[in-house]
């Protein structure tokens, strides 16, 4: 698999949370900070749209943003209104039918807005986020958008079902709306440093492959600037640059993400875990994930699998 399947795989998105909320005339909303990624998608209407302190951007019927961490997002009718925050309070005042209502009833134009909570697993959830984008903004006349717009109407479906098999088929459609949306030239365009800004430079895309291929080899920058073609120096510095990390750095926690995962799910050893993401033996393994983690592997498990 790719850096970027593997990295969607580890999140293990599943349960999905939808809700609504929609706008009459002059009104601003800003939406509590979540705890997993967010998607919104206006079904109707236009309005605009600010995640924290970046820049405003207008959206419209059929347009979708995915908030990788969802901290101060907000919509707005207009580039000029105020905000008011969606708390509970602020909920228990406006929500009507189970959608957030804003604005002045009876006044126009209508904006209506869906927005859905992907539940992640926690366990790497921090790690591999910070590797992903701010956001990410797919327009409505983009090529390709209505791929996006179909599966959002069909996760929306399976999430009010009530048939057999509804959270494996959440959890796939999940996993490809997450991957449908990073894997567009406007995310990898990015300027946040993280893995797609790693993945929209061919020779750096190539190292990421070479580490997520065979996690377990002792790569060097050395040996990872030769495959790819470039000096050491050059390799290095434009790995950080467009990553966030040095490549060493990020082999190792990438290897740590896999070792806490393997340790949540239980059936492996420490030896069978040691050996899979490159550690010569079980107690090499146990020092390494002690000094990055702070606490030893089992000692780890025991307390998220009892925190879960």
């Amino acid at each position: 698999m790719d850096a970027l399947t593997d990295v969607i795989g580890l999140l293990r998105p599943g349960t999905v949370l939808l809700g609504s909320m929609s706008g009459l005339g002059d009104w601003g909303v800003e939406v509590p900070e979540q705890p997993g990624p967010t998607f919104y998608f206006i079904t109707e209407g236009r309005c605009w749209f600010k995640a924290g302190e970046g820049d405003l951007i207008e959206l419209h019927e059929g347009d979708y943003i995915l908030s990788v961490r969802p901290m101060n997002d907000r919509f707005l009718s207009g580039p000029e209104m105020e905000t008011v925050l969606s708390d509970e309070a602020f909920k228990a005042r406006h929500s009507v039918d189970g959608e957030i209502r804003l604005g002045d009833p009876g006044s126009g134009p209508l904006t209506r807005i869906l927005g859905g909570l992907v539940r992640c697993d926690p366990a790497n959830a921090d790690l591999l986020i910070g590797l992903l984008p701010r956001f990410v903004h797919v327009p409505a006349s983009e090529p390709g958008g209505a791929r996006l717009r179909t599966l959002v109407s069909i996760v929306r479906e399976e999430a009010e079902d009530t048939r057999p098999g509804r959270d494996a088929i959440l959890c796939r459609l999940i996993e490809v709306m997450l991957i449908e949306t990073l894997r567009r030239e406007s995310a990898f365009c990015s300027s946040h440093a993280g893995l797609l800004g790693g993945l929209a430079h061919p020779q750096l895309a190539q190292a990421l492959a070479h580490v997520h291929a065979d996690v377990a080899r002792g790569w060097t920058v050395d040996e990872l600037a030769r495959r790819v073609g470039m000096s050491r120096s050059v390799f290095a510095r434009r790995f950080s640059e467009a990553v966030g990390l040095a490549p060493v750095e990020y082999l190792l926690n990438w290897r740590m993400a896999l070792a806490k995962d393997a340790l949540l799910r239980g059936g492996q050893s420490l030896e069978e875990i040691a050996e899979r993401i490159g550690y010569k033996s079980a107690s090499a393994f146990s020092t390494a994930f002690s000094r990055r983690i702070g606490c030893p592997p089992s000692e780890y498990a025991s307390a998220s699998r009892g925190s879960r």
